[in-house]
């Protein structure tokens, strides 16, 4: 038996799911710590691990020591090491590729120490520099009249003291009042405070009001940085100089030495899911933390995931919302939805009524936004005779039609493809090839001649590539530069909407229409978010909503401006299809270059799926036939995808993803890539 001190290693850039065991020679034993990492001997290799674990003793002999320990302070809490693996649990995913994700490993001893006397110099580093001046400039808010009725205290204490809360606003300065309440607790009592936000341009009003309170003891780490500012922010947050911090989803990773708070903001964006290994999405990773660190949750948002509302619902989570009300909604936009199989104007792309709103902003000096979540002159192509639909002779998706200048091309909006346009079908090669659904182009085209005094201007991917363009655009319009704006949510990113009369959505469908159990929910919520950022002028405005499908729930519900309506209605759908909340949904890819792998690994699946007891112990809903094997090509690879519906309301889902996860370990493919999508964000 070996008496002395051990530690279990966990290698990075391995996908290991197990830790090795190691000797601490006496010279470290005072600084190997968990959650350190350390330089091993892995083979005939030198490697770089973190300890997971320290043990007195193991019956493993002629272990190996630790050649060094190179951080100073441990960049994983036990804390976070618990959460990786029940996040290696919950995503079929091996805890070492986690731990990988989670940690910036390539930061040098050297550059520790350097980082360490820039931190001692108070003040050099700061994140937050790049709002200062902006904020200054601003000044103070006026006060808001709305209001909460929550009590003295943002927190109860007894049996619900760490249930999660789920916070439903209709206004964000309501929201910001209630997130500064609760922040000032947990500061007040010594502790840190995280709030997630979707992406770098989301709560601009909320940051500034943040740092105005912090300054220096708030992070704003919303950006991507390279390795050694990434470890900055591991140190300074777990060395307490940071109180709070404002940031993007791989921030529920942080080390911070006393966190007792995490605010979860627009809970339901889909850019808190990572779509890369591990897939975890970070409202839940946000949950699990709290669970295990015995603290509050508060997820917030305008219009919650139908998951999270049918937990509160069901009393897993807090509801909080506004109970008075002052002037909430008498500063939302009058929303009207327009029935375009009515519509009697010639050309159907926009409607009478959205003409003559047009006309009447630009007489009162009002700005216009037109939105269609489609590029290009035309969305797809089709044979007049045939009835043939062009596709890309490379990924097998729809050509859209675009013109420039002179010129006339089709292309490919997945893989980049672009070809001349032909004027006759490739098939019959007799019928002439006819452009259908209106792109960007179109609309802009159509608006300049029925506007031709107005400033008009278009904003998608091909007009301004470059985040630096985009910027211009929209800082013209702000400027009141441009009189009507046309594009797709590019539009949307950092819009003031001080000068707006109108917003007019050329075509709701195409949100709606998306192949996903979640469209109407997203179309949904992005439509409702629209309308609250437009409440915050002041003046009368307009939102008017063009559609094919005018009897849609979710636009019954937006037009009246109901978010339960909608909830009742979704959910009954969903309890109909066993969707989400009422099943839990796993999606799997197999993606290789040629289709007859991607079939044959495809077909070797579903052989372990049906010999085993998963099928019976479950009553999977099993999509996937080995006589009706899909594979769709997408730009240079091939996928081949099922999805598994299982019954959280009948089986516990432990077992059957124990059995998966047995698969997972013991694929082997050098063709064909496996990949796991647990609680998927998009089924298409």
């Amino acid at each position: 038996m070996n008496k002395k001190n051990v530690a279990e290693v966990i290698p990075l850039k391995i996908n290991l799911n197990k830790g090795f065991h190691y000797l601490i020679p006496s010279e470290l034993k005072s600084i190997a710590d968990i959650g350190k990492r350390v330089k091993v001997s892995f083979g005939n290799r030198k490697i770089v691990g973190v300890i997971v674990k320290i043990i007195t003793e193991t019956n493993i002999k002629n272990l190996k020591e630790i050649d060094e320990v190179i951080d100073p302070f441990p960049i994983l809490s036990p804390e976070i090491i618990n959460l990786t693996d029940w996040i290696s649990k919950y995503y079929l995913c091996p805890r070492g590729t986690i731990i990988t994700h989670i940690i910036p490993s390539q930061v040098s001893r050297k550059k520790i120490n350097s980082l360490l006397d820039n931190i001692q110099e108070k003040g050099k580093y700061s994140e937050s520099s790049g709002i200062t001046e902006k904020i200054n400039n601003n000044g103070s808010e006026k006060s808001n009249q709305q209001f909460l009725l929550f009590g003295n205290k943002s927190f109860k204490s007894g049996n619900d003291s760490y249930k999660p809360i789920l916070f439903h606003y209709h206004s964000y300065k309501v929201r910001d009042r209630y997130y500064d309440k609760c922040i000032k607790e947990i500061v007040q009592q010594g502790k840190q405070a995280l709030i997630l936000i979707p992406d770098q341009w989301s709560c601009a009003q909320l940051k500034k009001k943040m740092f105005q309170k912090y300054g220096n003891e708030l992070g704003i780490f919303d950006k991507k940085v390279n390795q050694t500012q990434k470890y900055l922010r591991f140190l300074r947050v777990e060395m307490g100089d940071i109180k709070v911090v404002i940031g993007t989803r791989s921030n529920v990773f942080l080390p911070f030495r006393n966190l007792g708070l995490i605010i979860v903001e627009q809970e339901n964006s889909l850019l808190y899911k990572e779509e890369r290994v591990p897939r975890y999405n970070a409202r839940e990773v946000a949950l699990t933390r709290g669970n295990l660190g015995s603290f509050k949750v508060i997820l917030g948002s305008f219009a919650p995931s139908i998951e999270s509302y049918w937990h509160a619902m069901n009393r897993r989570y807090i509801l909080k919302t506004e109970k008075i009300l002052v002037n909430s909604y008498q500063n939302f936009p009058e929303v009207q939805i327009v029935n375009m199989e009515d519509e009697k104007s010639f050309q159907k792309i926009i409607s009478f009524r959205l003409q003559q709103q047009i006309v009447h902003c630009l007489k009162e000096g009002d700005k216009v936004i037109l939105f269609l979540n489609r590029r290009g002159f035309a969305g797809y192509m089709v044979c007049s005779q045939c009835g043939y639909v062009v596709k890309c002779p490379n990924c097998n998706h729809l050509l859209s039609y675009h013109v420039e200048g002179n010129s006339k091309w089709v292309v490919c909006h997945v893989c980049g493809k672009k070809v001349k346009m032909e004027k006759y079908c490739p098939k019959c090669g007799k019928g002439e090839i006819k452009p259908l659904g209106a792109g960007t182009q179109h609309v802009e085209t159509l608006i300049r001649r029925m506007f031709p005094k107005a400033v008009i201007q278009r904003l998608d991917i091909d007009i301004a590539p470059k985040i630096n363009t985009q910027r211009k655009i929209i800082n013209e319009f702000n400027q009141g530069k441009i009189d009507i704006l046309i594009g797709t949510q590019l539009l949307f990113r950092e819009l003031n909407y001080q000068h707006v009369g109108l917003v007019g959505l050329i075509l709701v469908d195409h949100l709606l229409n998306i192949p996903d159990y979640k469209s109407a929910e997203l179309s949904f919520q992005f439509i409702y978010q629209l309308a609250l950022n437009f409440a915050e002028r002041k003046e009368p405005k307009k939102l008017i909503i063009q559609t094919y499908q005018f009897e849609h729930h979710g636009l019954q519900a937006i037009e009246k401006l109901n978010y339960n309506l909608f909830y009742q209605q979704e959910t009954m759908i969903r309890g109909e299809l066993d969707y989400p909340p009422f099943t839990k949904v796993i999606k799997i890819d197999f993606v290789g270059k040629k289709g007859e792998n991607v079939k044959k690994s495809a077909i070797d699946f579903i052989d372990y799926i049906q010999n085993s007891d998963l099928v019976s112990k479950y009553e999977l809903d099993f999509q996937l036939k080995k006589d009706n094997i899909i594979v769709v090509r997408e730009k240079d690879k091939n996928r081949s995808s099922c999805v598994l519906k299982i019954n959280t309301q009948k089986q516990e889902i432990d077992y059957f993803k124990k059995s998966l996860f047995q698969y997972i370990s013991k694929y082997q493919s050098r063709n064909v890539k496996l990949v796991i999508d647990i609680d998927p964000m998009k089924m298409y």
